[in-house]
């Protein structure tokens, strides 16, 4: 793993139907770390999975302005019966060897201090069994407490349903595994990370068993940190905190999207005026 002053980070900030989300993502990332970028220490891309959203144009007006890169993957949203983000960090992961660490942006990520990734660097440049660093998001420290943005959901109960070939029959119980999320992670580009990357990928997973305490659903990025664990590697949650907005790609009557994206919209309209950033709120 590379020093902090050598360390040579790939960026990739994931993009379906959220470009105004993205766009604002985009611009605070550059904002707080226009120092690291010009000195060819963090490089953005925007990884966009073939939106079709208004705001994409804007989107790429944005990536051509502040210089970064912009490209489509391999998987079409609209065409796959799955979600395909981990499929997207993986082959992100795959096309960048050569970086010492990856950091995973969602959309819907703002960051509203200077240098995060400086001090995600920091965090795990001391602790060699440390694989990722995890920001903290504002809405979940401040209504739920410090730390809970760490493990979010894990040990929830749950039913599953898995079919070979034929629906499931009826389903059968297990819990939501521990996992880094990744929607805002540092990981160290080790050999490890990038042969779990390979072999078991960074999408969901169920693991089926009828030990309720062995079953269980694994979120993105959730399959590989188990295997991380396995190697005796451990993510831990860092002392960064960011906004996320968090369910704004699809209509959910319980966690309404409009004020979120007037929130974002207010926020692009500034930035683009090139006022200061708001540090909140986010939810």
């Amino acid at each position: 793993m590379g020093t902090v002053a050598t360390s040579r980070v790939e960026a990739c900030l994931a993009n379906h139907n959220t470009s105004e989300f993205a766009e604002l993502a985009l611009r605070t990332l550059v904002a707080t770390h226009k120092q690291r970028l010009a000195a060819g220490q963090l490089r953005v891309t925007v990884v966009d999975n073939h939106s079709t959203d208004e705001g994409m144009g804007d989107l790429v007006a944005a990536a051509e302005e502040l210089r970064v890169s912009f490209r489509r993957s391999r998987w079409p949203a609209a065409d796959t019966p799955i979600n395909s983000h981990g499929d997207v960090l993986r082959d992100f992961v795959a096309a960048h060897d050569q970086a010492t660490h990856v950091f995973f942006v969602d959309a819907d990520v703002v960051f509203t201090s200077p240098d995060c990734l400086g001090v995600m660097l920091a965090e795990m440049e001391d602790s060699p069994d440390v694989w990722a660093v995890q920001a903290r998001f504002h809405w979940d420290e401040d209504k739920q407490g410090p730390g809970a943005s760490l493990d979010i959901w894990a040990g929830h109960p749950d039913q599953l349903w898995v079919g070979i070939g034929q629906p499931p029959e009826r389903p059968f119980p297990g819990r939501h595994k521990r996992r880094c999320n990744p929607a805002c992670t540092l990981v160290a580009n080790t050999p490890v990370f990038r042969r779990v990357a390979e072999i078991i990928g960074l999408s969901p997973g169920v693991v089926v068993s009828a030990d309720e305490d062995l079953a269980g659903f694994a979120d993105t990025l959730g399959l590989a940190s188990l295997a991380m664990r396995t190697h005796n590697l451990r993510y831990l949650l860092s002392a960064v905190t960011v906004g996320h907005y968090s369910g704004v790609s699809y209509d959910d009557p319980a966690n309404p999207r409009d004020y979120k994206v007037e929130e974002c919209r207010r926020r692009l309209a500034a930035l683009r005026a090139g006022m200061s950033l708001d540090p909140g709120p986010f939810g």
